[in-house]
């Protein structure tokens, strides 16, 4: 296991971990409910100048617990049971114009004919992006070198 945590210029992933991101895995990302239990969701996303971008509905249990306590945990692992990433950050919610982020998110993630008819369910109601700044990055697992 090694750890990475963000450089000054808060760019906390590097090069491997950066290929191990641009392929469209889940990410499984916590919040704290009102109770202090995590509340796990697996979610879509997008790496981007270090943070890292999904979207959810302003209904859903997750944007309410961020609004109310922005600590994040996220775990994002692959097929092989040995390699994955465990981050602990901060979440911003992001509102107003972000169809153009949300479409990016969802185009790794979706043949392209497909993506409008998605992208029109997705905001039929009240939609927000949430960003997570790391401050903690952790690699799992013994083969991140061996692959």
């Amino acid at each position: 296991m090694s750890r990475r945590t963000p450089t000054a210029a808060g760019y906390p992933f590097d090069a491997e971990t950066l290929e191990f991101l641009a392929r469209p895995l889940l990410m499984r990302m916590a919040t704290l409910g009102a109770d202090g239990y995590p509340q796990v969701t697996p979610v879509w996303f997008m790496q981007e100048n270090g943070c890292l971008y999904a979207s959810t509905e302003k209904e859903r249990i997750k944007y309410r617990n961020i609004v109310r306590d922005p600590r994040v945990g996220a775990s994002i692992d692959d097929d092989h049971p040995y390699r994955g990433i465990s981050i602990k950050g901060v979440a911003h919610i992001q509102q107003g114009d972000i169809e153009e982020r949300v479409r990016r998110i969802v185009t790794r993630y979706v043949p392209p004919d497909e993506l409008g008819a998605l992208m029109a369910w997705l905001f039929k109601g009240p939609r927000v992006v949430i960003e997570i700044r790391p401050i903690s990055v952790v690699k799992i697992g013994a083969e991140w070198h061996t692959l």
